[in-house]
């Protein structure tokens, strides 16, 4: 079977009707009739449980996990890692034939190489999600920012970054980290946004200011509260959860920036299909996206969530200007996107 990849991760309005035509080539289960409808809930019990495979830090997954089991019964077995890794698991066990996972949490470019495995589903829960937020085969429930984060013992607030330009001034050379784009693509929309923004002797004078590279956003926000580095460019939930521990630390979402997100789907081989429609409701509702985006500190889509450190979309919206990654460009790109950051950044 071949199918169109549907992106990016928050997919735009046209995005969603060009990728129309991927419908036909996705295997379709039915709607559940509701969430709550007693039918669906009974199979799903009769399953038993269901498998997720979710590139979401552990906290958000397990809580979501926790709450789907508290509210129908239903244990959920939860395989967490980064999305690469997800990914490639998921190709092995479908290219063996035996398929485990039934339902998904995951982000791009991975969404884009699981697409051909996904079944395009219409949750009931998704009528009061707005429509750039859905396509047929997923649904995009939680979403962050690229953001600097600083030290606030090593920089005082007059003197942090404001812009990504001022990651430039002199003054922060070997003082400050970033993820690195060989392990995380948000760097690379990154580096995509700001060469739009500045042109291309940005990336060369960023190298020039000798960052530190990090494999994780957890991995870097350990550095920047533990005074290796005074700052780093990470994203918003980072230092929202270690600023919520105590841990020295603060950030800024510059006015321009990059807009990532998190997508929920149903696996067209699902072994327990009626937990995974069932969970994926649970995921795309009102309530499971608060449960999910309060534990990740991220921004939900569905209008009843409600994540209040996170912050509100439409509120972000008039004081930032979002970058929506084309991510197929993107994997199109990596070979020459990643030679030109070796190139300036050692």
């Amino acid at each position: 079977m071949t199918t169109t990849p549907i992106t990016p991760s928050m997919p735009t309005r046209r995005a969603v009707l060009a990728t129309g035509a991927a419908l036909a080539t996705l295997p379709f289960l039915r709607p559940a009739a509701a969430a709550s409808d007693p039918a669906v809930v009974e199979a799903a019990k009769k399953e038993g449980t269901v498998s997720l495979y979710s590139s979401a830090s552990t906290g958000p997954s397990n809580a979501i996990a926790e709450a789907f089991r508290k509210k129908y019964g239903i244990n959920v077995t939860v395989y967490r890692a980064g999305s690469a890794d997800v990914a490639t698991r998921v190709q092995t066990e479908e290219g063996a034939g035996r398929p485990q996972a039934d339902a998904l949490i995951i982000e791009e470019p991975a969404l884009s190489v699981l697409t051909p495995f996904l079944a395009a589903y219409d949750s009931p829960e998704r009528a009061a999600i707005p429509a750039e937020f859905k396509a047929p085969a997923y649904t995009l429930i939680r979403m962050y920012t690229a953001q600097i984060g600083w030290n606030t013992n090593a920089v005082k607030q007059a003197e942090a970054p404001k812009d990504w330009k001022d990651l430039l001034d002199p003054k922060w050379k070997g003082r400050f980290g970033s993820l690195d784009p060989h392990v995380t693509a948000t760097t690379l929309a990154w580096q995509v946004m700001v060469t739009k923004l500045y042109g291309p002797d940005f990336l060369r004078q960023f190298g020039a200011n000798q960052p530190k590279l990090y494999a994780s956003t957890n991995a870097m926000s350990q550095a920047i509260v533990s005074g290796e580095i005074d700052l780093g460019l990470t994203n918003s939930f980072g230092v929202i959860q270690m600023a919520e521990t105590g841990a020295p630390m603060a950030g800024i979402t510059p006015r321009d920036t990059v807009l990532f997100g998190g997508n929920v789907a149903i696996f067209a081989k699902a072994p327990r299909p009626n937990a995974a429609r069932l969970f994926c409701d649970f995921a795309c509702s009102g309530e499971g996206q608060t449960v999910i985006n309060v534990a990740g500190a991220t921004i939900p889509t569905h209008p009843d969530a409600s994540a209040p450190q996170a912050g509100n979309l439409a509120e972000l919206s008039k004081r930032h200007n979002f970058s929506q990654p084309d991510y197929r460009q993107i994997i199109a790109d990596t070979p020459r996107l990643l030679a030109e950051w070796e190139r300036y950044v050692k």
